[in-house]
């Protein structure tokens, strides 16, 4: 057997080295190109992820101020209270709306479109909600009242007058500071229940049975730096179940008043001349009178003149 000389054995080992040199050259070229192309893909998709992350905190964001919203308006809802069945009934069919908006909040939380809309929902009860405080108060006020003018002996009687003096007087002050400027006021309201007899001359009464219209006399003060002219006074009666009459009974009878829209069931345009003027207006239900406490108010100029209470039996 003849053995390869050392010349001949060097000359097989060095050119298989020199290929394996390549070959991992190749290799660790192959592995860096890879590395750098997964870099750049996770750089790409670390991008995408955050723009949706933004784009997912934005919404969440909006929902969960929309949530808050309603959380706080039902608690508002919650805390008026009151003995009126009509008005409770309507207060806990508008806290049953607020959960059904909570609802739907949940469930469309990723539609924007249905956001807004729930919002603007939202601001709706919000408005609704001063209404009952404002007739909630006025009753509450109204009620203690009349049963203080019934518990209360003739001797602390005259305290409560005084009492009741006070607090009219605290109102008329914040009344010329609201009616401050080019606003009008109204002094000495008063409303009567009246109805016409066989003879159509007018009878006053406390039976909203026999009642045909509600007799509104009062007195425009005056005020020297209001502009004169044409004006018009507009009666807003809120009924005993929490509803405002209405002249039409349609939206013809909607006027704008402190920021805000509702029913007049009278209007009395009269020339204005800077001088106190006083009126009997009249005002009537096209269904008829309930038994109850009514409030009446008079708006001139988008402002509120005046207001007063009337019980019918």
């Amino acid at each position: 057997m003849e053995v390869p000389s050392p010349e001949q054995s060097g000359n097989n080992v060095h050119p298989e080295k020199s290929r394996e040199n390549r070959l991992l050259i190749i290799v660790i070229f192959i592995l860096a190109f890879l590395l750098l192309l997964l870099g750049w893909q996770f750089w790409k998709q670390k991008q995408t992820t955050l723009v949706i992350e933004e784009t997912a905190v934005a919404k969440t964001d909006s929902v969960s101020t929309l949530t808050s919203d309603l959380i706080n308006l039902q608690a508002q809802y919650a805390s008026l209270k009151t003995s009126d069945q009509t008005i409770e009934q309507e207060l806990a069919s508008k806290k049953d709306t607020i959960t059904l908006l909570m609802q739907q909040a949940e469930k469309y939380k990723n539609d924007p479109y249905i956001i807004a809309k729930l919002k603007k929902e939202t601001e709706t009860l919000r408005e609704i909600m001063k209404g009952f405080v404002v007739t909630i108060d006025s009753l509450n006020t109204l009620n203690h009242v009349l049963t203080n003018e019934r518990n209360v002996a003739v001797e602390s009687l005259q305290v409560e007058k005084g009492k009741s003096i006070k607090l009219t007087q605290e109102k008329s002050q914040l009344q010329n500071l609201v009616h401050t400027g080019s606003l009008l006021g109204a002094a000495n309201i008063k409303a009567e229940g009246v109805h016409f007899n066989f003879l159509k001359k007018e009878v006053v009464t406390d039976k909203a049975k026999k009642v045909e219209k509600l007799k509104i006399s009062f007195t425009v003060t005056a005020n020297r730096i209001a502009k004169s002219g044409n004006k018009n006074i507009y009666f807003r009666v809120l009924t005993p179940d929490g509803k405002e009459l209405s002249k039409t009974g349609d939206d013809a009878s909607i006027f704008s008043f402190e920021n805000t829209k509702g029913y007049y069931d009278a209007l009395q345009n009269f020339d204005y001349a800077n001088q106190d003027v006083s009126m009997v207006v009249y005002c009537a239900s096209q269904t008829g009178f309930i038994p109850g406490n009514y409030i009446i108010k008079l708006y001139c100029d988008g402002g509120e003149m005046g207001e007063t209470t009337l019980a019918l039996k």
